[in-house]
């Protein structure tokens, strides 16, 4: 057993303690998920590495397919590999596809800085793209750390939207972490994390090669994955608003999640209606609990706006077998609730795999309200 599958171990162990400590299952309600294959024409270079899939069904179908995925590879952490790739897939009714085929690249990779947090929107019979700019040409360009870019796609071409639809000038106060869009006749919203990240005060006040020791032996890292530190902290959902799709969002509000245990600071997510891509009486957001050792959980809105928290997670890591639970995606079709998520390939802990698992909606909700 190396360093870090040393430090894995005592971190999920003392984990499990405050599991027990603040009465949170220790198992999700959901089953582990099946792999999936990508197609990525880069695989020698990304090592078939995925994470922020993003997954839509269009029940009229695009372009001959209903499922479709965006996503972004991020083997051993190298940022220049996070850009957005368009993939699509079949499957027979009350299936999962779990073979997804390569359509086209959304975004290559920048001079400097690097993409993220891929959503996908389908409307008015178009195929919308949106990702994030991390202190890219772009953004310096903009004059903002942080910018959602956007585009639509036509038979393989990629029509790219001229202006941001959301930008961010402060870097530690970040209100467009992993955006999702929502539009409809009357209003265009996106909900996205809203993050607070800033560095530690008592590390400010260090001298230089004290704070330097910190960082370079990663005891942050180390008191984070016990729980003792968090990077990023959670001010909740943040919400954005604008008259078109393609015209710029203007941030409205940030609303805290409801019933959030001590131990969680959530950190990306996914959203969901039950009906398609419409906003309607309830919306469901899909909700990565930590940044590190973290559960997959499911939160509800009856006025898309507030967020609670169901008291059972969907997955953990002790039902999957499994670490580096990363952003999840999911939906409801016909019934049944799939669930995307990737996970740290247990060979290879620099690869990033995708699963899925789903289940009945009405027994999940049936099971995770009790």
């Amino acid at each position: 057993m190396d360093k870090v599958q040393l430090f894995t171990y005592f971190a999920e162990k003392y984990r499990h303690f405050l599991y027990k400590l603040y009465n949170i299952p220790t198992k999700g309600i959901m089953s582990p998920g099946t792999p999936c294959y990508v197609e990525d024409p880069e695989i020698d270079i990304t090592h078939g590495d995925v994470i922020h899939p993003c997954v839509r069904y269009i029940e009229e179908g695009f372009e001959g397919h209903k499922w479709w995925m965006v996503y972004t590879p991020l083997y051993a952490g190298k940022d220049s590999l996070e850009n957005p790739r368009l993939c699509y897939a079949d499957a027979e009714e009350e299936n999962a596809p779990t073979e997804w085929t390569f359509y086209c690249m959304i975004k290559d990779k920048p001079e400097f800085g690097y993409n993220s947090d891929p959503t996908i929107l389908f409307k008015d019979d178009n195929l919308y793209i949106f990702w994030r700019e991390c202190k890219t040409p772009k953004t310096k360009e903009l004059g903002c750390s942080h910018a959602v870019m956007g585009c639509y796609v036509k038979n393989k071409k990629v029509i790219y939207l001229e202006k941001p639809i959301m930008t961010e000038k402060e870097p530690t106060d970040d209100k467009e972490v992993c955006p999702t869009l929502f539009a409809s006749d009357e209003k265009h919203i996106a909900y996205a994390m809203h993050l607070c990240t800033p560095m530690p005060k008592f590390i400010q006040n260090l001298p230089g090669k004290i704070g330097s020791f910190i960082y370079r032996h990663h005891l942050l890292a180390i008191a984070e994955g016990f729980g003792l530190y968090d990077s990023a902290k959670s001010r909740g959902i943040a919400i954005w608003e604008s008259n078109s799709i393609e015209e710029p969002f203007y941030y409205s509000k940030t609303v805290q999640f409801g019933n959030v245990k001590k131990i969680y600071q959530p950190w990306h997510m996914d959203l969901f209606a039950e009906s398609a891509s419409s906003l309607g009486n309830k919306l469901y957001a899909i909700v990565q609990s930590s940044i590190k050792f973290a559960d997959i959980c499911l939160a509800w809105s009856d006025d898309c706006e507030h967020f609670c928290f169901f008291k059972k997670p969907l997955l953990t890591s002790q039902n999957i077998k499994m670490s580096g639970l990363y952003k999840p995606t999911g939906l409801v079709v016909n019934g049944i609730f799939y669930l995307y998520y990737t996970a740290r390939d247990s060979e290879d802990r620099h690869l990033n795999k995708l699963f899925v698992t789903s289940m009945k909606w009405n027994e999940l909700l049936n099971i995770i309200t009790k």
